[in-house]
């Protein structure tokens, strides 16, 4: 029943070069959200209130002044990490997956399944000495 509205929705978007605004409510709040397209789907991206958004102010970092070699090691680190494919276990919802063995485990009456013990802590990095580390 749904297939009309949203196929004439998305050509009429694609057709125009303009972008919707949607405005609902859900989880007891109304919302705001940009509808565009992308390929050849419709993509709701989350929009803010005034209220929602803190003023870049109070939150700016003071002015710091960084030379172009610390900003090259930057980019040349960020080369370095970036990747095309969104494959391979660090984008697997772990926690969704979690969630519904106990849940399971729940339905069934089952005792609740193991929680593995993380295999190191994790560990604070200092940005700045493991980006000169990984330059040099």
């Amino acid at each position: 029943m749904a297939a009309r509205p949203y196929t004439l929705l998305r050509q009429a978007l694609a057709r125009s070069s303009k972008v919707g605004i949607a405005k609902y409510a859900w989880s007891g709040r109304e919302r705001l959200d940009l509808l565009r397209l992308r390929e050849d789907a419709i993509v709701l991206h989350a929009m803010r209130w005034p209220d929602e958004v803190r003023d870049p102010a109070a939150v700016d970092p003071p002015n710091e002044t960084l030379s172009q070699e610390e900003l090259d090691g930057a980019l040349a680190l960020v080369g370095r990490m970036s990747r095309d494919d969104r494959e391979g276990p660090e984008f697997a919802d772990t926690y969704t997956d979690a969630l519904a063995k106990i849940i399971e485990s729940k339905r069934e009456d089952k005792p609740l399944p193991d929680v593995p013990e993380p295999e190191q802590p994790g560990k604070v990095l200092d940005l700045m000495a493991a980006l000169n580390e990984s330059v040099q």
